[in-house]
């Protein structure tokens, strides 16, 4: 079978002709070498407390993988931007990967498409790994684009996994690349094989007009440390990236994503990225406006369909992940230090779960989101189409957990979906705390449950808010068919209606989140034995396991909230 490719590296362009055959190991030499130095990062836990539930294995999400990939294809999808603007700014984050075993499972075995990744590297339930990294000099060339647009398909197509148990063997001369483009050039480059990046700095990394049926692997070096101004892909398919350092370099790098995939490329895998806006990102909290300004980058713009987003660490930047394909997958990443939306799902068919987005800074006038989708019609206006089956399952979303206060503390609206409609949308298991308004606020919902949610005024005393909310579109078209139950906020605004089948049953309001909670100064938001919430959810409407994998229920019924404590 011949394949005829276009690689792009460095902005140069080269048609490659090549040939399937059996997978092969190959080594790119770094434009510098020498080691990858920068600020270290805190190491950030997943997960807040130790919380039974069952320890996910890599057998059960493979085999979870390889049944979804046989029963389904995938579709198309758009993107768009923050309350109802297009995207634009650009990533930043900060070190060390987001390398994390998290347990449990938050599912309920309805939350759609997952694609596979392969095991984290660490163990436990805990701390991801923190691996310094700082760079050298060349410039970088980020690049902003298009959006996508959706198109219905039931749940997210599995992307590539990397081939597990294989041993990388030492680079040998016919294998070894001065760079990708190089290696392309000699049109030894065919799907199923491995691409290695050495010790050092390697400047953008780019790929183009590159598709195959079985998964390329671009990684670092097993036991050395690979870092590259940027990520872009560009009408390609089945790739894997994995284990690379990605911050720019130069002062001029501009505002744009440092990991980019356009609408034509598919089935891409970004795992264990330590994606940052530069080098000393993990110092955000000491930076003032005008570093946050001059850092104002995005981390993840992915466009495409079936594309995965999974245990990255971004630090220090604007906007974190943009999902904005259909079936897309984000999956136990961490956000630390941003100041526009921690993430975004637009595409139709999208699961956002178990991610930790944290520690969030205004210096402009965006409001920002720990979690934001909207729809766009067919002219790419916001608010005039349909999101449609997105699940928001086991995430933490949390405004503040530095110990230190900061003058340009924000205040973070939880999950915003305010341009609607929204179809076929599922919120639960999530823990928000906050001092915004907007806790879960949609704008706009069909068919779409809020189930067993945490959402609580980090300031501990409850004014009202923030709130679960469900509301009309902004065009008077009114929400319809939606549940909300079993969540414990500081504010409740749903109006029951039977005409339009909008329950609200079994929720509570917290006052007072120090009787309710574990440790809520800590983000501990397990409920005391003594909480309003113990046994009190409805059990036909509560997921069959809480944001830690623990089954429901405990008791003689579920508890509200995201954890089933008792």
């Amino acid at each position: 079978m011949g394949l005829v490719r276009t690689f792009m590296i460095c902005g140069i362009s080269t048609a490659v002709s090549l040939t399937a055959a059996e997978a092969k190991d190959f080594y790119l030499k770094p434009t510098q070498s020498g080691q990858v130095a920068g600020t270290p990062l805190a190491a950030i836990s997943l997960q807040a407390n130790n919380n039974s539930g069952t320890t996910r294995t890599r057998s059960y999400y493979r085999n979870r993988w390889l049944a979804r990939q046989r029963a389904r294809n995938g579709g198309g999808e758009e993107g768009t931007t923050s309350s109802g603007q297009t995207t634009s700014p650009t990533p930043s984050s900060t070190p060390a990967q987001s390398t994390e075993q998290l347990k449990g499972s938050t599912d309920s075995g309805t939350s759609g498409g997952a694609k596979f990744v392969s095991a984290p590297k660490t163990g436990g339930d805990g701390g991801t790994t923190t691996t310094p990294t700082t760079t050298p000099s060349p410039t970088p060339t980020p690049t902003p684009a298009p959006a996508p647009m959706p198109s219905p398909t039931p749940t997210p197509t599995p992307t590539p996994a990397p081939a597990p148990g294989q041993s990388t063997n030492p680079p040998a001369a016919g294998q070894t690349f001065a760079n990708f483009n190089a290696l392309a050039q000699s049109g030894q480059l065919s799907g199923g094989d491995r691409v290695f990046l050495l010790d050092g700095y390697h400047g953008p990394l780019s790929v183009t007009d590159l598709k195959v049926s079985s998964p390329i692997t671009i990684a670092t070096m097993p036991g050395e440390t690979a870092h590259v101004d940027s990520i872009t892909v560009r009408n390609s398919s089945n790739f894997v990236f994995k284990d690379l350092k990605v911050w720019a370099t130069s002062p001029n790098a501009g505002t744009g994503a440092l990991v980019r995939s356009y609408a034509t490329s598919s089935n891409l895998a970004f795992i264990d990225l330590d994606v940052r806006s530069v080098a000393n990102a993990g110092n955000y909290a000491q930076w003032t406006g005008t570093d946050w300004k001059n850092n104002q980058r995005i981390g993840f713009q992915v466009e495409g369909n079936a594309n995965t987003v999974a245990r990255n660490r971004v630090t220090g930047l604007f906007h974190g992940i943009l999902a904005l394909g259909a079936n897309a997958l984000v999956e136990e990443n961490i956000v630390d230090g941003f100041g526009g939306d921690g993430m975004r799902a637009l595409g139709d068919n999208s699961v956002v779960r178990r991610n930790k987005v944290q520690n969030c800074f205004q210096w402009n006038s965006n409001h920002a989101d720990a979690f934001q989708s909207f729809s766009r019609g067919a002219n790419g206006k916001t608010g005039t189409g349909v999101v449609k089956n997105l699940t928001i399952e086991g995430n933490k979303f949390f405004e503040w957990t530095l110990a230190s206060t900061n003058p340009l503390r924000c205040k973070l609206q939880g999950i915003g979906m305010f341009d609607g409609m929204f179809d076929g949308i599922t919120i639960r298991n999530n823990v928000i705390s906050s001092r915004a308004y907007h806790g879960i606020t949609i704008a706009g919902a069909l068919n779409t449950k809020v189930v067993n949610n945490t959402v609580v005024n980090s300031g501990g005393t409850a004014p009202g808010y923030p709130w679960i909310r469900i509301a009309a579109h902004k065009n008077g078209t009114t929400s319809q068919n939606t549940t909300v139950a079993n969540n414990m906020a500081s504010g409740i605004k749903v109006n029951p209606d039977t005409t339009r089948k909008i329950v609200e049953t079994n929720n509570f309001v917290v006052k007072n989140a120090a009787a309710e909670f574990v440790s809520p100064g800590q983000h501990n938001f397990a409920l005391q034995s003594s909480s309003k919430g113990v046994d009190a959810g409805a059990p036909g409407l509560a997921p069959t396991v809480d944001i830690a994998g623990a089954k429901r229920p405990k008791g003689k019924a579920p508890d509200a909230g995201a954890y089933e404590s008792f």
